[in-house]
């Protein structure tokens, strides 16, 4: 441990676990193996170098809530909150000053690479790659290696990188690509291998590349609380 760690009660730490503070881990929660917490974000990481200091007091704070699980390998940068009832799978990445709200459920080889919030109770499966500057709001689904994006102009020009909206309830099937700054609606649904084009309409199936319309979500898939207010 680099700095001030607070540790709860139960908390419990695989072998080789590096904490960089300050840090708050709360009770009940296990950090698995090889895993690093309050990873110093690259401004930081640069000054460290330059002083050579394996610690930097300007360290962002990490929250890490009770009854989480945080499989080996996993690294959570400085500045993260994640929230009670989190778990994740094996070699994780979350970079700095993004939120994890409670019982929501991240992948085996999921990178979160900052600056976004994600809500609670969502379900995010293996390999998906979520870029800065996204919200995905809570009961959302998203399926086996998607991809969201933020840069509209891949470097060629200088722009506001932004990434993905994802509304209450939506679901992103496997292999879908989503192109920056698009809102996807509430409880619509985005089919496997889609590359979604433009923004979807609520209670949605989108489907093809470029995605299009297909037909409204069947009743009996609609998740609750994502229902159109007559």
């Amino acid at each position: 441990m680099k700095g001030k760690v607070e540790l709860q009660k139960n908390v419990f730490l695989g072998y080789n676990v590096i904490i960089y503070g300050p840090a708050l881990i709360g009770e009940n929660t296990y950090i698995g193996e090889n895993s690093v917490i309050g990873y110093p974000p690259r401004n930081l990481l640069k000054k460290m170098i330059k002083e050579n200091d394996d610690f930097c007091k300007e360290n962002l704070k990490t929250v890490i809530g009770r009854n989480v699980i945080i499989r080996p390998g996993s690294c959570i940068y400085a500045g993260t909150t994640i929230e009670d009832d989190v778990e994740t799978g094996h070699n994780i990445m979350i970079r700095e000053n993004t939120i994890i709200g409670k019982k929501t459920l991240i992948g085996t080889g999921t990178i979160i690479d900052g600056f976004s919030t994600i809500g609670s109770s969502i379900s995010i499966q293996s390999g998906v790659y979520i870029p800065a500057n996204v919200v995905i709001e809570d009961k959302a689904f998203l399926g086996p290696f998607c991809v969201l994006t933020n840069d509209k102009y891949l470097m060629r020009k200088e722009y506001e990188l932004k990434g993905p909206v994802i509304k209450n309830g939506a679901s992103i099937g496997a292999n879908v690509t989503i192109l920056p700054g698009l809102v996807i609606k509430k409880g619509s649904i985005i089919g496997a291998g889609s590359v979604l084009t433009k923004d979807t309409t609520e209670l949605t199936i989108f489907v093809g590349n470029p995605a299009k319309k297909l037909k409204k979500v069947p009743k009996d898939l609609i998740v609750p609380n994502t229902r159109t207010i007559s």
